[in-house]
């Protein structure tokens, strides 16, 4: 082999080596099998996101949806569908299995009754009522399924000091940290609260799903996503 090439064959390999790799969470790798695990989780983290809806997946949404809340424009709550399930049960499996496989929902699915709860005594503005959206169940079971899916991997995305609405005993520990709190003895100290105004409002779609293509959701995962979020409608 000629030297000139054999030294360019050498710089060219030297140049497509890997010889690190920054994780998720900012920790740089050098180990060889550490760089390859590190790619094959996030691979794997895609493919779980994506992977096959099962009927049982479908089964455990529908009886996770409580009994208690409003039903949506078609009337009907999930008490309905658990105490039918043996006569209806097939039958909404496989509609939910078939928005997974084509990404398309019904516009009758998406349907959302809005409803307006006041929220003085005498309301008399807009911003006076709190917006309730009652959905239906079978757009509920979706958006759960999808929910249980995007879970594991909000750690790897979010750090613990940008999250909120983690489900727990926040309540109880909140209380905890307030006990006592105005003690003189103590040292100076504030607690200040935080709350968006209309904070979904101020979200964009476009600016949501390219946030989604940032972080490398796969098309498929976004798509469903968009379709829950584009195609409903209110009445």
């Amino acid at each position: 082999m000629h030297p000139v090439f054999l030294r360019r064959v050498v710089k060219r390999r030297a140049t497509k080596r890997i010889f690190q790799i920054q994780t998720d969470g900012g920790t740089i790798v050098t180990e060889q099998n550490g760089a390859v695990g590190t790619v094959s989780s996030f691979e794997e983290d895609s493919a779980a996101l994506i992977k096959p809806v099962t009927a049982a997946e479908v089964k455990m949404a529908f009886f996770d949806v409580e009994e208690d809340k409003s039903p949506g424009p078609d009337g009907y709550s999930s008490g309905f569908f658990k105490a039918a399930w043996p006569i209806i049960g097939e039958e909404v499996t496989q509609a939910i299995l078939e928005f997974f496989l084509n990404g398309k929902l019904l516009k009758q699915v998406n349907a959302t009754l809005l409803v307006l709860i006041p929220k003085v005594q005498a309301p008399s503005r807009v911003s006076d009522f709190r917006p309730i959206s009652c959905c239906n169940v079978l757009y509920k079971v979706i958006t759960k399924i999808i929910v249980q899916r995007l879970r594991p991997v909000l750690d790897s995305l979010i750090s613990p000091s940008q999250n909120a609405f983690v489900p727990a005993d926040n309540i109880l520990l909140a209380q905890e940290l307030f006990t006592r709190y105005n003690q003189q003895h103590l040292p100076p100290r504030c607690a200040l609260k935080v709350d968006l105004r209309k904070a979904y409002d101020t979200v964009e779609w476009d600016f949501m799903l390219a946030t989604l293509h940032l972080f490398r959701f796969p098309h498929q995962f976004i798509r469903w996503i968009e379709e829950c979020i584009t195609s409903t409608s209110f009445s």
